[in-house]
């Protein structure tokens, strides 16, 4: 005969009433948290509605066609085109600061090749602030056209070319074997050995007109001494030593080979006079540096 179960034991009255009032304050702490979100999100969606129809957030409308408005303020341009840095924001002219897409605007102005950084900001009511920072252009290069002809632009020192947008005054030398067609690594490696020489060469580099990076391994470097074009060639390194060297043996250069215009600079001790026409010989002339050059 099977055992009898015992029932379970009476819920105590006080047990009972712990419960209830834990529950309750459960379901008003709920009930206060759903009002409050409620709350917010109107709050939120009051606030938007005013920010995007209140006029006072509205940025202005140019004064005239293919004008900006008085509420762009730009800041940093020296060599780029203003008009094209302030084309992005032409779609926000006339609607709320709310509205305007500041991510996507940096953007745009960093597909500008001139710019390097950008910086988009809004300031109540009314008004977008931009700052830029403009790439540096270290030399002038060639580039060639499909007519045969070639054309000037820009190329600053990580390789990148910058066309002209609007007039400048740039005295700087020539980079010769810089393409667009060259791939981006070899091009930012005879640039970078373009910027070495004009750094380690200091105030030597003044004479310096032009460069040929065509064998980065060896620079040849036109510029005018005394009157007399010539090409130096100065391998890799030590630019200011060589550089120096010819510039101390000059001198001795015009008398023993007055019709000579391209000397190698890399033999140790002595300058090559390299021949410019074939059958004709080349010369060692013997040079003596100080000491610290």
């Amino acid at each position: 005969m099977a055992r009898k179960q015992p029932s379970p034991a009476p819920v105590r009255t006080e047990d009972r009433q712990a419960r209830y009032r834990t529950v309750r304050k459960g379901l008003v702490w709920a009930t206060l948290f759903s009002a409050a979100l409620v709350g917010l999100l109107l709050g939120w969606q009051e606030t938007q509605n005013y920010l995007l129809r209140d006029a006072q957030f509205r940025v202005a409308m140019p004064p005239d066609l293919g004008e900006e408005s008085p509420n762009l303020e730009i800041h940093g341009i020296k060599n780029a085109a203003r008009a094209q840095v302030a084309a992005p924001f032409n779609s926000d002219y006339g609607r709320s600061l709310y509205m305007v897409p500041i991510r996507q605007r940096r953007l745009q102005l960093l597909e500008n090749p001139w710019i390097a950084e950008a910086s988009v900001t809004r300031v109540w009511p009314n008004r977008v602030r931009v700052h830029i920072t403009e790439r540096a252009p270290v030399a002038w290069i060639q580039i060639p056209s499909e007519d045969h002809s070639a054309r000037p632009a820009l190329i600053d020192g990580d390789g990148n070319i910058l066309h002209l947008q609007q007039p400048g005054d740039f005295k700087l030398p020539v980079l010769a074997g810089v393409t667009p067609r060259q791939g981006e690594e070899d091009r930012k490696l005879r640039v970078h050995r373009f910027v070495k020489l004009l750094q380690d060469a200091g105030p030597l580099a003044e004479k310096i007109s032009e460069v040929d990076a065509t064998d980065p391994g060896n620079l040849k470097v036109m510029q005018d001494e005394s009157g007399r074009v010539v090409t130096l060639l100065l391998g890799d390194r030590q630019f200011k030593r060589r550089l120096e060297k010819f510039r101390l043996s000059f001198p001795e250069i015009q008398k023993r080979a007055p019709e000579s215009s391209i000397f190698d600079l890399r033999i140790e001790g002595s300058i090559l006079s390299v021949p410019q026409e074939p059958g004709q010989a080349e010369q060692i002339i013997r040079v003596e540096v100080p000491r610290g050059v």
